[in-house]
């Protein structure tokens, strides 16, 4: 028999805990493939259709300061495998169930406590096993399943639906997640967390006191903006410039959404990538240029519009790579930077504000779409998103001087 190093150990544990990740989050837009049924069939507006839709992220958020902060003093396993039980259960309910706005609302929000519990915990998890030198890449591989886990649940969810009802491809997809659980709990048990008894496991505010963590806190929140406002409105923005071009608006739905979501999916590699580089160059120094790539395609992509198709395809992979390829250097980040009995608390900050940063962002580039004349609506929309890089990069320049930058990275910054 041949038996693994450590590090070899650790790769297959933590391959497999993303693929866990991955079919354990499943159902997680398996609501959105199947929104032009649903909405026929409850008679659904909508606004209404965003509220459901909306009550996942609002969840998360507001879950995310009562359920993190208890990971400075709760067994992160029973955390990680009671969400996985909620966020599994929820989804199975909401197409036996769920027939109307209200319980609809219901389940999406039982779902998004489960989600929170199953990923910022399981982050923690991760980014605990590895070195400061090695966890970028680690914590990188976590965010990209999650990524994952969300495009591939729109595709899979979809493609069940050309030869079952929505009801059934909603349920094949919640069955894979209640497939994941018992994984989750089997590779969970090798994993040997310190005590956790010096937290009381409450919120704890007076983290942000440290500019560290402000500093990486504010990349995160802006980071979210800037990406739930692409992954919301790229779609309409493709199908504008194909209209201008002379395509017929009809016939062109498809293909605006097919390259966005290519875009996109290919993008969700982009944390493991980032990881990475910034194991590699430090996380503040990869960040920020990061950051600077995304704020300039920001800066040029909404005024491409009358310039040659293949042209904007390839920003628009470009843009889809730099929105995601930060992600995951913000949380490693605060790993390092964090006392180990409140960062939980942290976590719990970062979660709220980037998720309330990732709900906000799409309804003010839609406002600027509203109000803005036609001829440059797209690109003062976008061109907000690129003011997302100009207060970002300069702090994440900043936080390479404070003293607590020597953690970051095995001493990289």
């Amino acid at each position: 028999m041949v038996r693994l190093g450590a590090g070899a150990r650790n790769a297959v544990w933590l391959v497999l805990m993303a693929a866990t990740l991955f079919l354990i989050l499943l159902p997680i837009s398996s609501y959105v493939a199947a929104v032009p049924v649903i909405r026929k069939e409850w008679g659904l507006s909508n606004t209404e259709v965003g509220l459901v839709f909306s009550a996942l992220f609002v969840s998360y958020a507001l879950a995310a300061l009562f359920v993190i902060p208890m990971t400075d003093r709760l067994r992160l396993r029973w955390i990680i495998v009671g969400s996985a039980v909620l966020f599994a259960a929820a989804n199975l309910l909401f197409p036996l169930v769920a027939r109307h706005l209200v319980t609809g609302l219901i389940l999406r929000a039982a779902a998004g406590v489960g989600l929170v519990g199953v990923y910022m915990p399981g982050l923690r998890v991760v980014s605990e096993r590895y070195s400061r030198g090695a966890r970028g890449r680690a914590v990188g591989l976590w965010v990209t399943a999650f990524y994952l886990a969300n495009s591939g649940s729109l595709a899979i969810t979809g493609g069940l639906m050309g030869w079952l009802d929505w009801t059934q491809a909603y349920s094949a997809m919640s069955l894979v997640s209640v497939a994941g659980i018992p994984l989750a709990f089997l590779l969970l048990r090798s994993y040997r967390e310190p005590a956790r008894h010096s937290s009381s496991g409450k919120l704890d505010l007076s983290v942000l006191k440290d500019p560290s963590v402000r500093y990486l806190v504010l990349g995160y929140s802006l980071h979210a903006v800037q990406l739930q406002s692409v992954r919301a409105w790229l779609p309409g923005f493709l199908l504008a410039a194909l209209v201008a071009g002379g395509a017929d608006a009809d016939t062109s739905v498809a293909k605006a959404a097919a390259v966005a979501g290519t875009a996109l999916t290919v993008g969700a590699v982009g944390p493991l990538i980032g990881g990475i580089l910034s194991d590699r160059w430090g996380r503040a120094n990869t960040a920020a240029a990061i950051f600077a790539v995304s704020g300039g395609c920001s800066w040029l992509i909404g005024w491409t519009i009358g310039m040659p198709w293949a042209f904007i395809v390839a920003l628009s992979f470009v843009y889809g790579w730099s929105i995601s390829a930060d992600s995951a250097i913000y949380s490693t980040g605060l790993t390092e930077v964090a006392d180990r009995g409140r960062l939980g608390s942290i976590q719990a900050v970062q979660a709220f504000l980037g998720f309330t940063g990732g709900a906000v962002g799409p309804v003010v580039f839609g406002g600027i779409l509203d109000i803005s004349a036609e001829s440059i609506r797209w690109g003062l929309g976008f061109s907000a998103l690129g003011l997302m890089a100009v207060v970002a990069v300069p702090g994440l320049l900043r936080l390479r001087s404070l003293p607590q930058s020597r953690g970051l990275a095995g001493g990289k910054g």
